[in-house]
């Protein structure tokens, strides 16, 4: 899994693909392929238990306990069951915000309960009603979790290629968070980054948190890139 990027190349080298192919907008569409086929083999039972492995070392952060306001996503397909973290949110009095596509950006809305607030939407994903749910800003939110098929050491993101999460995070002021969200399995050596292509500041997956220490808003409990 490692060495992704390298075995992608000794194939593009034997099978003779056409070299444009490693241009980085198609080497983008090999890892989401990749990655998206080995997340969806999960099983329901494994996800669940990652997941709330991804939940616990989330919410032992310093950074968690402190937020008051948190800006969520609902998961889709295979994505880490983001619902444990949401319920655990709201039972712990927290303010959560989820995101709802409407058809060009995303608006922002609190939500107060996964049963009642939330309908089939865009991409069939579950979303806020906008007549039951009021309006958020992300300007009120502390830490922000951020969706994405694949993510590297350094921090880069890989996300589905609608550019609808690259918009939002352009517009987060510098000192939020931008926490990832995966299991270990969509963590790759190298991810092809674009001049535009936005880092995240901390990835958390079932087996170790990956951190940034240059941040304005310091992460004071994590002293390395090794789990527990």
């Amino acid at each position: 899994m490692g060495h992704i990027l390298v075995r992608e190349v000794f194939v593009f080298h034997f099978m003779k693909i056409d070299p444009d192919s490693r241009e980085p907008d198609n080497l983008k569409k090999i890892i989401r392929k990749r990655i998206q086929k080995k997340r969806d083999k999960l099983s329901e039972c494994a996800r669940f238990t990652r997941s709330t492995s991804i939940a616990d070392r989330l919410m032992g952060l310093g950074c968690y306990k402190d937020s008051k306001e948190i800006l969520a996503y609902y998961p889709f397909r295979s994505e880490i069951d983001t619902t444990i973290i949401i319920r655990r949110a709201l039972k712990q009095q927290k303010k959560v915000i989820l995101p709802r596509f409407n058809g060009k950006d995303l608006d922002l809305y609190y939500i107060k309960d996964l049963s009642n607030d939330l309908r089939c939407g865009s991409f069939d994903i579950m979303e806020p009603i906008p007549s039951e749910c009021t309006p958020a800003s992300y300007k009120d939110t502390d830490i922000v979790l951020v969706p994405g098929v694949s993510f590297d050491r350094d921090l880069n993101r890989l996300g589905y290629g609608g550019g609808f999460y690259d918009k939002l995070l352009e517009k987060l002021p510098a000192y939020l968070l931008r926490i990832a969200l995966a299991f270990d399995l969509q963590i790759v050596d190298n991810i092809p980054v674009m001049e535009h292509d936005l880092k995240v500041d901390i990835i958390i997956t079932e087996k170790e948190i990956i951190a940034s220490h240059n941040k304005t808003n310091p992460i004071k409990e994590i002293t390395d890139t090794k789990g527990s």
